[in-house]
């Protein structure tokens, strides 16, 4: 049995163990939830700047890949906001106790696959991982069918040619899921920051303004902390 195949079925067996329901009885967001998931288009989308400077400082002096590293925090951030792991099934919300990244990577023939980067809860683990993910698809391992069938994902991409200021993703307008969707873009030098663009998207249903502020917020700690801080050896290549 193929690599892919075993992770697909622990990724399955892990995720009946670590799937909570909010009980929407009592649920203070109960309103929201029954007004937007009945929307036609029910997601809305935020895009902000956030300062990447020390996180390009310290993969240049480690020679670590920025975009692995960016990729991370991206999922790493999203995992402490509670409501970026709610997901709706039916007419229930499921709560993850952790989600894992997929993103788009290029292939030399300047198309794009689509790559199972897991959980990001562990550096060491997810630099690895990731590295040895895209080798496989550099070798010609690519697609643009899922790794595994599931909800616990959010859904990256990256646009290094532009420093965007909006964003817009393609959309089944008969099929929604409620897995968010995050982007990062080119940065540049403003002042002594370097900013990158990132859109958040995500669905009304589950998720507000004020979460996509705390995100962002979470974010840039991350970007400027994350990687100098004290108890990072235990994470370290």
């Amino acid at each position: 049995m193929c690599e892919y195949a075993l992770t697909a079925i622990v990724i399955s067996e892990t995720l009946l163990n670590s799937i909570e329901r909010i009980d929407l009885s009592t649920w203070h967001r109960k309103e929201h939830f029954e007004f937007y998931k009945t929307f036609k288009q029910p997601f809305f989308n935020v895009c902000a700047t956030v300062d990447v400077a020390r996180t390009i400082d310290y993969c240049k002096e480690h020679q670590l890949s920025f975009f692995i590293c960016s990729l991370f925090l991206l999922g790493y951030s999203a995992n402490r906001i509670a409501p970026f792991r709610f997901r709706i099934n039916g007419n229930d919300i499921e709560v993850h106790a952790e989600v894992d990244l997929s993103c788009t990577v290029l292939n030399d023939d300047e198309s794009f696959s689509f790559c199972e980067f897991g959980v990001c809860n562990d550096f060491a683990v997810f630099y690895q991982q990731a590295e040895r993910r895209m080798a496989q698809i550099k070798r010609g391992n690519k697609s643009l069918a899922p790794l595994a069938v599931s909800q616990n994902k959010i859904f990256c991409s990256v646009l290094p040619w532009l420093h965007f200021t909006s964003f817009s993703h393609a959309q089944k307008f008969n099929e929604h899921d409620s897995i968010p969707r995050i982007v990062m873009g080119k940065y540049k030098k403003v002042g002594n920051e370097l900013l990158m663009p990132v859109s958040v998207e995500v669905h009304h249903a589950l998720v507000d303004g004020l979460h996509v502020g705390q995100y962002f917020e979470q974010l840039q700690q991350n970007f400027n902390h994350f990687f100098v801080k004290d108890n990072f050896e235990n994470q370290s290549l």
